[in-house]
């Protein structure tokens, strides 16, 4: 089967020899729909830059949606024709997975299924395999995804209603970020970023305020517009962003750092913090919360409070994928999504 593999020193490259995944009993076949780029994972998993990764060549892809056509004999909850989110490809023959989403075919787990029968689940990611519910557009809803995964970390985050926030970073986790924080009720938004139609793009959405970071200090702006922030988020993972954060957040405020890329290397001016502050990591979704949250972020898809077509700008065909992946490291499209027949 084809599908998308790097080689962890930049190669992208589409391979027609992928061993189709095995199935197991509680396994459903999945027949892949469309799978988004990763704006971060991705990239710095093709680069051979994301720690605790080191397995290649492998197929990439994490945003996977596709439609189950095969089931297992001892499943329960799936069947053929239902759409599921987060669909994955085990290491297969010459082939290591990393997620491997964007392949043709891959597997989803009846978890449920399994538990009623005694057997404990190994990996607590599968349960966040779930099925898109009807309403929700097959490709657009590669952009689910994402959303869940920035939904789970503003609630771990503690971000609250009436709270002003700052963002930094104006990606598509950045807009979504302030999309999300207007959703749940924030205060003030103010988002820190240089790339003018996304900025725009983050007023349209949410934010209240957008600082080009590279025409005005951020820290001064965030003084101007709110004193000091409740929440500062670095949704770009950088130690500038973070020395922003120490300068801006409130006495018992919270710096989320959602971004990866934070290195020993980039100097971080800790002695302009307060005294009493705290940082949170969450760069990884917690799958144990995700699932928590996984209805609720589909029901504000539903009932039009977030909009996919807000964020999934290009759909192309797998072939296309280097144009895709062009336009993402151009910053020409939000979300691309590459989609197979």
């Amino acid at each position: 089967m084809k599908g998308l593999v790097t080689d962890g020193r930049g190669g992208i490259f589409l391979r027609e020899d992928i061993p189709m995944p095995k199935m197991g009993e509680y396994d459903g076949l999945v027949k892949t729909v469309g799978c988004g780029i990763c704006n971060g994972t991705d990239l710095k998993l093709a680069d051979g830059h994301l720690k605790g990764f080191g397995t290649y060549p492998a197929v990439l892809g994490h945003e996977a949606v596709g439609r189950v056509i095969r089931i297992g004999k001892k499943v329960k909850n799936y069947r053929e024709g239902d759409l599921v989110l987060r669909s994955e490809l085990p290491d297969r023959g010459q082939y290591y997975s990393l997620w491997g989403g964007f392949s043709e075919y891959a597997l989803v787990t009846d978890c449920d299924a399994m538990e009623e029968d005694g057997l404990a689940i190994q990996d607590v990611g599968a349960r966040s395999k779930t099925m898109v519910p009807d309403g929700i557009d097959g490709t657009d809803a590669c952009m689910l995804i994402t959303l869940e995964e920035i939904y789970s970390a503003l609630k771990r985050l503690d971000m609250r209603a009436g709270q002003n926030v700052v963002i930094a970073g104006c990606g598509p986790v950045g807009i979504a970020m302030a999309n999300l924080c207007r959703i749940m009720g924030a205060g003030k938004i103010l988002l820190g970023g240089h790339h003018k139609a996304r900025m725009q793009k983050a007023l349209e959405l949410g934010a209240d305020v957008a600082v080009d970071t590279r025409e005005e200090d951020l820290s001064l702006r965030i003084r101007e517009e709110m004193g000091k922030a409740d929440l500062f988020i670095d949704a770009v993972g950088n130690g500038t962003v973070l020395s922003h954060g120490l300068r801006s957040v409130k006495p018992g405020g919270v710096i989320g750092i959602y971004g990866i890329g934070l290195r020993s290397t980039q100097p971080v001016a800790w002695e302009d913090a307060d005294y009493c502050w705290e940082i949170r990591s969450v760069q990884w979704p917690d799958y144990g919360h995700l699932v928590t949250i996984q209805k609720e972020t589909a029901d504000l898809v539903l009932e039009d409070k977030l909009r996919l077509s807000d964020y999934v700008t290009h759909r192309l065909p797998v072939e296309d994928y280097e144009r895709g992946f062009e336009l993402v490291k151009n910053r020409e499209g939000l979300k691309v999504v590459l989609t197979f027949d």
